[in-house]
């Protein structure tokens, strides 16, 4: 017989048996995940690997029966156990893409204590961490989830509004003080060190609706804040007056917001039933211009969605504007193919402004805020939506969406409305009715909680899942 062809009957054996001892360990690995899937909710993969875990176990028996009598030596068993070894990493890797994206709580802050403050708002940090404010206070956190300080209201003052922005790292809470209402008190804080910069008692405004009237902004480097009978104007860093703005007898401040250089707000007169949007030089209070509200009643809701571009939802039509006031289109709140909802308010992304709806297609729509025409629509395999923001990347849009077996995140294309990628599965993130989504930090989310009840966790730091 010829050296080579006997050489070969010898080693085709012992190279079965090799293969074999991979694919039998390849099959193992497969069945502890399938058992570890059993007790999870998470079952995204699990079709996958009940097709493949069934056909290695039959592909190892049928290269270990060939292979019978090969096993002898410790050079093939040494050979045998290093190839199954290294076939576990690309083993490892096909059960992650067949799992896909998964995330869970890196790190969290416990309730914060007593339960019955009410949360008011957050802000994230520039620099790293986040500000949480309360009825009783607001608390500072840095980028590991430690406390970085903090400041009490005091006495009979309870926080009760935040503005929108944080202009130089400052940031401005509106008190109410027994008996007066919100905005008895406007504070500014420095959020590098939590420290006060000023105070000032002004009286309240009349006529408020709860917390769905705004009371402070924050534009460029001035603090505005709704008064009694005024607009007030004040320098962000001293208090100091800039301007004041009368708001005539019998009309009220509906809705406040800024951009810029610009301060935005609604003024609603019930007596002339008439409303208008009125744009002032944020540094000097001087009119840019006004242009009226033909959807505005006083029961109707105002609410200001976007400062810039400008987006106001006013009554039944979420109304747009261009830059010196003139309306561009509108979007009816409740339309022929699906309306808007109530629930996550919704974001600006480039010219598209990305909305929740429901409808016979629930999801989120896009509308451009040129015309106010639809421009995608996406189902989100029809779960309900929780919240949304702007992504890290430009022009893209995440969403987290919520059904009976799980929560998603998802990671959209802004321009038309596609997943990027699978959406990421969310691993007992103790999420509330009402939170916000900041996206930072390693795998990009922090999400702070906002539910008045205070028994979950104040905030929680996504990790994407690198292991099981």
């Amino acid at each position: 017989m010829d050296d080579h062809t006997s050489q070969g009957a010898r080693w085709l054996p012992r190279a079965l048996f090799v293969a074999g001892t991979a694919v039998a360990t390849v099959t193992v690995l497969y069945l502890v995940m399938l058992w570890r899937m059993a007790f999870v909710d998470w079952t995204r993969g699990r079709g996958w690997l009940l097709l493949l875990t069934p056909a290695l176990g039959l592909l190892a028996y049928v290269l270990l029966a060939r292979a019978r009598g090969a096993a002898r030596g410790a050079l093939v068993w040494c050979l045998a156990v290093t190839v199954a070894m290294a076939a576990l990493w690309p083993a490892w890797q096909a059960y992650e893409r067949m799992r896909g994206p998964q995330a869970y709580v890196w790190t969290w802050w416990q309730a914060e204590k007593p339960e019955s403050a009410r949360p008011v708002g957050a802000w994230m940090r520039p620099s790293s961490g986040l500000v949480r404010v309360r009825a009783d206070g607001l608390k500072l956190y840095d980028g590991g989830g430690r406390s970085a300080g903090g400041l009490g209201a005091g006495g009979e003052v309870t926080f009760c509004a935040v503005s929108r922005t944080i202009p130089h790292d400052i940031g401005l809470v509106a008190a109410a003080r027994t008996p007066a209402g919100c905005g008895a008190r406007v504070l500014a804080v420095d959020l590098k060190n939590g420290e006060k910069l000023w105070a000032k008692d002004l009286p309240v405004a009349p006529g408020r609706d709860g917390d769905e009237t705004p009371v402070v902004a924050a534009v460029g480097d001035t603090a505005v804040a709704v008064t009694e009978g005024a607009l007030l104007g004040l320098d962000l860093r001293t208090g100091g007056e800039r301007w004041r703005v009368p708001v005539p007898a019998g009309c009220r401040v509906r809705a406040l917001d800024g951009a810029a250089d610009r301060v935005l707000y609604v003024e609603d007169c019930a007596g002339s039933g008439s409303a208008r949007l009125i744009a002032l030089d944020a540094r000097t209070g001087t009119q840019a211009w006004q242009s009226p509200l033909r959807t505005a009643g006083p029961s109707a809701q105002v609410r200001m969605l976007s400062a810039q571009p400008i987006v106001l939802r006013a009554g039944g039509s979420v109304l747009l504007f261009d830059d010196s006031g003139r309306e561009r289109g509108a979007v009816p709140v409740a339309g022929p193919q699906e309306d808007l909802t109530e629930g996550p308010a919704p974001v600006v992304s480039g010219d598209l402004l990305i909305a929740p709806v429901k409808g016979k297609v629930p999801g989120i729509s896009a509308y451009s805020v040129l015309d106010g025409k639809r421009v995608w629509h996406a189902a989100l395999d029809g779960a309900t939506v929780l919240g949304l923001v702007q992504s890290r990347g430009p022009g893209g849009v995440d969403v987290v969406t919520s059904t009976a077996a799980r929560t998603h995140l998802w990671h959209l294309d802004g321009t038309t409305g596609r997943a990027k990628a699978e959406p990421t599965i969310l691993r007992e993130v103790p999420l509330g009715r009402r939170f916000e989504i900041y996206p930072q930090g390693p795998e990009g989310y922090t999400f702070v909680n906002l539910d008045p009840a205070g028994e979950l966790p104040s905030y929680v730091v996504l990790m994407r899942v690198r292991g099981w």
